[in-house]
């Protein structure tokens, strides 16, 4: 069996270790001990965007908030369906995960220089917070799901005012998706609740194996989905 190498460790505001480690071509991130994302199962996180993308239809200048860049698969899928006038705002609380794409993840490395991103070291729920009616697409992976938090700060994302909030940073047809380890009803009635109208896709880890995670597609109760200017 390969080695698993420890590359870099890092600590969180909230007194965390978040560590970087490598076994063969693979890396992987880890919080106080357990695995956060790999690089071998990374198609629910691309999964993230391309959902996202089917369920916001065609806008011609698309604005998109990512939450998390995590190894980057989420940003790279985003990438590839952006069209050369739309823009993608990153927000990476951590600094030392921006590094760690940057030093060892190519594709994500390249895609954090392209013109149209803009990364932002910042809590993404602080972004939202100052948001209104900016974004076509808000993308979320920074917990394993609506109850299972990373951070505890981050509670506030799944709530009544973290949704209220993402509701005046999203535009009239604009898309919320949520990456999750697993489903959770009581978050499908709080979005219904809170001026949403969900459904949820069940995704593979590693294309068609592997460990099913939840994709949360929400969009404002009052909208449609079409063709429209942004």
């Amino acid at each position: 069996m390969k080695p698993f190498e420890t590359l870099a460790r890092a600590r969180t505001a909230e007194g965390s270790a978040l560590t970087l480690h490598r076994r063969g071509g693979d890396y992987f991130i880890y919080l106080d001990g357990e695995e956060l994302m790999s690089t071998r199962r990374n198609h629910s996180e691309a999964a993230l965007a391309t959902l996202a993308w089917r369920q916001l239809g065609r806008v011609e200048r698309p604005a998109v908030l990512i939450g998390g860049l995590g190894l980057g698969y989420t940003l790279c899928a985003a990438l590839e369906l952006l069209p050369p006038a739309g823009r993608l705002v990153v927000a990476e609380l951590f600094p030392v995960v921006v590094d760690w794409n940057r030093e060892y993840r190519e594709e994500s490395s390249a895609a954090l220089r392209d013109r149209r991103v803009q990364l932002v070291a910042a809590d993404v729920g602080a972004v939202i917070a100052t948001s209104v009616d900016r974004f076509d697409a808000i993308l979320l992976d920074v917990d394993n799901g609506p109850a299972a938090w990373c951070l505890e700060s981050n509670a506030r994302l799944y709530g009544r005012r973290g949704l209220a909030a993402v509701r005046r940073a999203l535009r009239p047809h604009g898309v919320l998706a949520i990456w999750s380890a697993f489903p959770d009803r009581s978050f499908l009635k709080l979005l219904r609740s809170n001026g949403f109208t969900p459904r949820v896709e069940s995704v593979r880890a590693r294309g068609d194996k592997g460990a099913r995670h939840t994709i949360f597609l929400a969009t404002l109760a009052s909208s449609g989905i079409g063709l429209r200017r942004s």
